[in-house]
């Protein structure tokens, strides 16, 4: 059978009740043993000093004093947390009237003083055992005394210590649940936050405090998390528009010259021959396209090794993107201007890619009849400079920050290692 599971709420207040109440409990006894400790030597003082009284006038018993004297004198010693006892093997000299003494025995071999606690009817005794000489005589000395200090503390602040743990263990209740519900309030949040993030979107973000606590902690990391995900996601965007982009060149390509080979291959030998080679070729690149877009994410994120690609000589690549264009676009006019030997480590596909963006892009947005393409590509130091100007339309001046004149025409430039 499965064990109910508690709520967290009050687990915690059920630990943190047990642990307050834990240190409570070793605080107050904690408290009562340092008590007894100093109660227990300051008995043993006194019946040391006690001990030293009876040692000095027995010395003087026959002497200076005589014997009754010390015998009433040990009687007025006799009160009612006081008892004396003294005896030999033989007799017991003197002994007070108690009930003590019968859970008390008669030690004749200790030649030390021993002081030791004894209980009696759950009082506490100091009984103190010590040799003793009167009168030339040996004997044993035993002094019982209860402790008093601790008997009234018992009797009188125990009560109020009880209460006070009392006081303490409830006061420690009330902190638990207090610290319990701010704890489980601020997971709340939390929860609410995700919530309102699997709802509205992740534009929400957890709540940091001051505290800098824990908590705060995983709603730092947490929102760490969520702009990751929010940046994928953006990623993500603009990888199914660059695709959508990327894509959209080739079939474009692949549509107008199937179209111009529906319309007059039949007729133009020579044309349907060149519409064919370049549709095969888009074809191709197409593929390649969507290859390549399935490792786009792997690309962006790892450099390209130059050792592996082979130089090319760019001017055969820009030659073919422009006859291609020529079929489609008979009326726009290219301008054509690279460095002789002139080579570069470049996939091929790659540079048509972005030849045909380019000189797709001026021939969309360019409203005259004598369309002016002018392809550039030259090496400045260590860096190779591909630049495409056309008579087109231009950028609008709210979306530059420099003169716009230098804008008069559509310019794009682009370095490549």
């Amino acid at each position: 059978m499965k064990a109910k599971k508690v709520p967290i709420f009050l687990e915690f207040i059920k630990k943190s009740f047990f642990i307050i109440s834990l240190i409570l409990f070793i605080y107050t006894i904690g408290q009562l043993i340092a008590f007894w400790m100093f109660t227990d030597e300051y008995e043993r003082d006194l019946l040391k000093d006690r001990y030293k009284e009876i040692i000095s006038l027995s010395q003087d018993v026959n002497i200076q004093i005589p014997e009754n004297s010390f015998y009433e004198y040990l009687q007025h010693l006799a009160n009612d947390d006081e008892y004396i006892r003294i005896y030999s093997a033989n007799r017991i000299y003197y002994e007070t009237i108690s009930e003590v003494w019968e859970d008390i025995k008669l030690d004749y071999e200790n030649k030390d003083i021993s002081i030791k606690p004894r209980f009696f009817d759950s009082d506490i005794y100091m009984v103190l055992t010590a040799p003793i000489n009167i009168g030339g005589a040996e004997y044993t000395l035993q002094i019982v005394r209860e402790n008093e200090m601790l008997q009234e503390f018992t009797e009188n602040s125990f009560p109020i210590l009880i209460f006070t743990l009392i006081l303490g263990l409830v006061l420690s209740g009330m902190g638990a649940m207090y610290v319990s519900k701010n704890f489980i309030n601020r997971l709340r949040r939390l929860i609410t936050t995700m919530n309102e993030i699997k709802e509205n979107g992740i534009n929400k973000r957890a709540e940091i405090s001051q505290l800098n606590d824990e908590v705060d902690k995983v709603n730092i990391v947490f929102n760490s998390m969520m702009d990751e995900l929010e940046e994928a996601f953006h990623e993500q965007s603009r990888f199914v528009s660059d695709v959508s982009h990327e894509l959209k060149t080739p079939l474009t390509a692949l549509h107008g010259h199937l179209s111009m080979i529906k319309r007059w291959g039949k007729n133009d030998r020579d044309r349907l021959e060149k519409s064919l080679d370049i549709c095969l070729k888009e074809v191709e690149r197409l593929k390649k396209l969507v290859n390549d877009m399935l490792l786009l994410s792997k690309a962006e994120k790892s450099e390209i090794n130059l050792n592996k690609l082979e130089e090319i000589n760019p001017i055969i690549v820009v030659d073919e993107v422009i006859e291609q264009y020529r079929i489609l676009k008979p009326n726009v006019k290219y301008i054509v201007n690279i460095d002789e030997d002139i080579n570069m480590k470049i996939d091929p596909n790659d540079l048509k890619q972005l030849l045909i963006i380019f000189i797709d892009n001026s021939i969309k947005y360019n409203n005259k009849d004598n369309i002016e393409i002018e392809i550039i590509l030259k090496k400045e130091s260590n860096k190779f400079k591909l630049e495409v100007k056309d008579n087109g339309i231009g950028i609008p001046e709210n979306e530059i920050n420099i003169d716009s004149e230098l804008y008069k025409y559509t310019r794009i430039s682009v370095y490549f290692k």
